[in-house]
């Protein structure tokens, strides 16, 4: 497996996005996670890096191998909400944060996610589907009364209905897949897939060097959002290495021959095998 993470400060004056990956590669397992500080909120960056230390403390607990990997992420929101709400503090003084969380194991995936950060999942560059954000702007493209296209520029995309810390009781959405040798996941903050489209995510999780697609691609979010652009965190997962387009090539014109080369090899062998 292959793992990549990026963020950018965009045009903001703090950075509130944050990310976090562990892996055990022996095992094949992954934890990814992607945060997003609820900005015009106190402490939108400390809330965003307290769900990431929740998640770091409990992978290590578990080392990387959870008995009920949806069990983990359900109690990975949880505790992170229970650390983060204050139910006495005054309007506009809680901070939250945004959160997405995938776990990877050697035969399938289970995600999680509570706002409007995003997991896409995809099949080799086919988007197969991505998480539905809490916000009033999804329910209006689930309702038909915008298109999906037009939600990164709809003037009530920050209006989120559900974050961690300043809603309570807190609603987790769960899904989960099979993994096959084409399966790739992309977590992401609103700063990022408002900018690029699944199809430009396909194309760069394609690359052969995933982390500097990643890094060139954040940048590329930052650099889309201008000067008033919000942060981009992103964090991607492939099944496997991608090879150069030039080795994919060679491989798809070999492989027809080789059951060819097989059967000639085997001819041979017989023919040229020593007598006693």
């Amino acid at each position: 497996m292959e793992t990549a993470v990026a963020k950018e400060i965009g045009g903001r004056r703090e950075q509130q996005d944050a990310a976090g990956v562990w892996t055990c590669p022996n095992t094949r397992c992954a934890l990814l996670v992607v945060a997003d500080g609820m900005g015009g909120h106190a402490d939108g960056a400390q809330a965003a890096r307290m769900a990431i230390a929740t998640a770091e403390r409990l992978w290590h607990d578990c080392d990387g191998r959870p008995e009920d990997p949806a069990a983990l992420l359900e109690r990975l929101f949880r505790e992170a909400q229970a650390a983060l709400h204050n139910p006495g503090a005054a309007p506009g003084e809680q901070s939250g944060t945004t959160l997405v969380a995938l776990y990877v194991g050697p035969e399938r995936a289970w995600w999680a996610h509570c706002g409007d950060s995003r997991l896409y999942h995809f099949e080799g560059e086919r988007l197969i589907a991505r998480t539905r954000d809490h916000t009033r702007v999804q329910a209006l493209a689930d309702a038909g009364e915008i298109r999906e296209e037009d939600m990164a520029t709809h003037p009530e995309q920050n209006q989120l209905l559900q974050a961690l810390g300043v809603v309570d009781p807190i609603r987790v959405k769960h899904g989960e897949a099979s993994l096959t040798p084409d399966s790739r996941f992309l977590l992401c903050s609103d700063g990022y897939w408002e900018q690029l489209d699944p199809e430009e995510s396909a194309q760069w999780m394609s690359q052969p060097d995933l982390q500097a697609a990643c890094t060139q691609t954040a940048a590329r979010a930052a650099q889309r959002g201008g000067v008033h652009g919000d942060n981009v965190a992103i964090a991607a997962w492939r099944a496997q290495a991608m090879t150069t387009p030039a080795r994919r090539h060679l491989r798809a014109a070999i492989r027809p021959l080789l059951p060819g080369a097989l059967l000639l090899l085997a001819v041979l062998a017989i023919l040229f095998w020593p007598l006693d």
